[in-house]
């Protein structure tokens, strides 16, 4: 055989090797980055423990009076990222500094929305009777606790919120984890 012959054979074969190397990075780099994904995703964002969303400027909420706002979170499960809407009762306090109280609607009895009654100045569980004071003390009936506090910022004059579940039926205030 002549030299010819085995350069443009090495040649080809050095091509095809080539070709299919690249065909096999193109069917291995999506599954190695479907499988990296969650691990790199980033922990505490969205449903629970999450970072403060903003609520709004201090002078929109009226002093000393209960006031239900809507927080908007995003829920990020792998890829699929789910808008979710949570409610909280703020209520601003007297003072020099912005004070403010923030607690959850949900009763830690079975965890059904909590109704404020300004008339009565008091929350009620509409769902088994539970009473809470108007500072969200716990009164009378089921729930084994009082409402849920909830922590928040005043930063550049507007008030963030950071949402936080809590196990329902028990007594002691304990963080529900995603």
């Amino acid at each position: 055989m002549s030299d010819g012959t085995n350069t443009r054979r090495g040649f080809l074969s050095f091509c095809t090797n080539c070709l299919l190397l690249i065909l096999g990075l193109l069917v291995v780099a999506p599954a190695v980055a479907y499988v990296w994904a969650p691990l790199r995703r980033k922990r505490g964002d969205g449903g629970s423990g999450g970072d403060f969303v903003d609520l709004g400027s201090v002078a929109d909420f009226p002093l000393g009076a209960w006031t239900l706002r809507a927080l908007e979170l995003v829920q990020e499960d792998g890829w699929k990222k789910t808008p979710i809407r949570h409610s909280v009762y703020v209520r601003r306090l007297g003072g020099g500094d912005p004070a403010f109280e923030v607690l959850s609607p949900i009763c830690s009895h079975l965890g059904c929305p909590i109704n404020w009654h300004p008339e009565r100045k008091q929350f009620v569980c509409p769902c088994h009777g539970g009473i809470f004071a108007d500072d969200g003390r716990f009164k009378s009936g089921p729930p084994p606790r009082s409402m849920d506090l909830l922590p928040f910022e005043v930063r550049a004059g507007r008030l963030r919120v950071r949402w936080q579940d809590f196990k329902i039926g028990v007594a002691e205030r304990i963080p529900v984890t995603a």
